[in-house]
């Protein structure tokens, strides 16, 4: 009776992870399709059209209706005439992705806060292929300068030229770098090595 019981109770937690593993997968899937969407963009239509004809040219599929495809397919030759024509028919090309109209781009581009510089700057590395010594920033050790230098902050001139905007995303990708630069004012520190 207990190994009943143990296989019954496995397979009912297997269930349920299962469910639960479906439920997260929609539940993702559907978001990320919504955002998206949002956005604009069109990965996901294109995504899901592929998927939709490679699972029409499934071999279970290929004995139900025919669909329309839009793909066209290439002729097939037979093996008892090797010989292909001398010209054969141009496939179809069909635009999958429909452009955006162009007053929907246009406010899309309104919409982007009009900046003269990121902030903060990064960098994918060094100017001149040499960085600044961040430590000399009192309050700035070798931990948070390796972390700076990983995110992209190479030089004095970019730490000094950070807002209220710029520490606080530094601050969401190196956790307390806010604490610090209220503390030791890393801002004005910079400004004193520009």
């Amino acid at each position: 009776m207990k190994l009943a019981e143990d296989i019954w109770l496995g397979s009912v937690a297997a269930r349920n992870n299962l469910i639960a593993a479906a439920n997260y997968s929609a539940a993702f899937y559907g978001n990320a399709a919504v955002q998206s969407w949002s956005l604009g963009l069109t990965a996901p239509q294109v995504f899901w059209s592929a998927m939709a004809r490679a699972f029409d040219d499934s071999p279970d599929n290929r004995d139900a209706a025919p669909s329309a495809s839009p793909v066209a397919e290439a002729p097939v030759l037979s093996v008892v005439d090797p010989v292909q024509p001398e010209t054969a028919p141009e496939p179809e090309v069909v635009d999958a992705v429909a452009a955006p109209a162009p007053e929907a781009v246009a406010e899309a581009v309104a919409e982007i806060p009009e900046t003269d510089t990121p902030n903060p700057l990064l960098l994918d590395e060094a100017r001149g292929g040499v960085a600044d010594d961040l430590k000399l920033i009192k309050g700035i050790g070798a931990k948070l300068e390796a972390g700076l230098n990983e995110i992209g902050i190479y030089h004095f001139d970019q730490i000094a030229g950070l807002d209220d905007a710029g520490i606080d995303w530094l601050d969401e990708h190196l956790p307390g770098f806010k604490r610090s630069c209220a503390r030791f004012d890393l801002v004005t520190g910079a400004g004193e090595f520009v």
